[in-house]
């Protein structure tokens, strides 16, 4: 499966790449001509780039979430079939090609309906055959859904999303969290008890915090949601503090390098390596992923590797540790493979 020579050289884990952005451009394309579906392009290359962000091609989180991956991504990513499809395309494509034996895929069920025209269950399901088809083919393959609320939906519909990720936690459902940008409405601490009641009955709990200026403070998601992992958490390296008591509690934060750089969550790449090095120095655990490893350039999670290896930011030793990390805190049940839901 790992090409010989190539670093690095070991089976990757990824816990934190969206459903949505995870899968090609060829693939979306198809989507959209298979349903009929207008897209902002007519061709090919000109919607590839329309969708894909670059170091020349860079937008904030609010601005891409709004113009491209809600109103494109989701959609072309909605109906069972879809979903079907991508589910299983992403993961077999993730272990054959891309090196990871451990993949956690997140998505918002809610985004992937059409809008209610589809059941919620039904898109569930399909989620799950997706899935369980690449775990049948690919032995040494390790998944799981992570299901995601969004801040800008209400607490009703996210405690919909919560109640389904209970209910399918035995078919590979491992996890909940709450992405999306910054919304006014949104307060971390009024989804302590839905968070609770996730936990009681085994799913992990991440959190997407810390990574753009209007993010949840990282403090009230540590007194409140208790989480497992935090999504991102690039921006506690500001605040000493924080990052002793992210290491006291032994939270492990998802970085997403090549993410980070290209909405501007950080403007360089020499911000990027006194980011990781601070993380190091206080003792903050961390692992390297994608976020969006098919609509960023060059952004799988092996690429993203090699960046910082070779830009100096961590050595090889660092990123070995960052993978050890990332098997350890994954969410996936110690029986790995289709096995852990049988």
């Amino acid at each position: 499966m790992i090409e010989e020579g190539v670093f690095p050289h070991y089976s990757l884990a990824e816990l934190h790449a969206h459903l949505g952005a995870s899968m090609s451009t060829a693939t979306l394309w198809q989507i959209a001509h298979d349903l009929g579906v207008q897209l902002p392009k007519k061709e090919y290359d000109d919607f590839r780039q329309y969708v894909t962000l670059s170091e020349d091609r860079k937008m904030s989180l609010a601005d891409y979430e709004k113009k491209i991956y809600h109103p494109v991504l989701d959609k072309l990513s909605s109906g069972t079939h879809a979903v079907e499809q991508a589910t299983y395309q992403i993961l077999s494509n993730a272990y054959r090609n891309k090196g990871i034996s451990l993949i956690e895929l997140r998505n918002n069920p809610m985004r992937h309906n059409r809008n209610a025209e589809f059941d919620l269950d039904h898109i569930i399901m399909a989620m799950l055959r997706g899935m369980e088809r690449a775990l049948l083919e690919y032995r040494g393959l390790s998944a799981g859904l992570i299901f995601c609320m969004a801040r800008k939906f209400s607490y009703e519909q996210n405690a919909i999303i919560v109640e389904k990720a209970i209910k399918y936690h035995r078919r590979g459902v491992i996890g909940v969290d709450v992405a999306d940008s910054a919304d006014p409405s949104f307060h971390i601490k009024d989804y302590k008890e839905l968070l609770d009641k996730a936990r009681q009955v085994g799913l992990k709990v991440t959190i997407h915090s810390g990574e753009a200026e209007d993010t949840d403070d990282m403090w009230e998601v540590l007194e409140y949601a208790k989480p497992d992992r935090i999504g991102h958490g690039i921006r506690a390296a500001r605040d000493p503090e924080l990052m002793e008591e992210l290491a006291r509690r032994k939270v492990v934060l998802e970085v997403c390098p090549m993410s980070n750089l290209v909405t501007g969550a950080l403007p360089n790449i020499k911000a990027l390596k006194t980011a990781l090095h601070k993380l190091i120095d206080y003792e903050v655990l961390f692992c390297i992923n994608t976020d969006w490893p098919e609509m960023i350039q060059h952004g799988g999670l092996r690429r993203q590797y090699q960046m910082l290896r070779d830009n100096n930011i961590l050595s090889e030793a660092d990123l070995e540790r960052c993978n050890k990390i990332a098997w350890e805190a994954s969410f996936i049940p110690e029986k790995r493979g289709l096995a852990a839901y049988l």
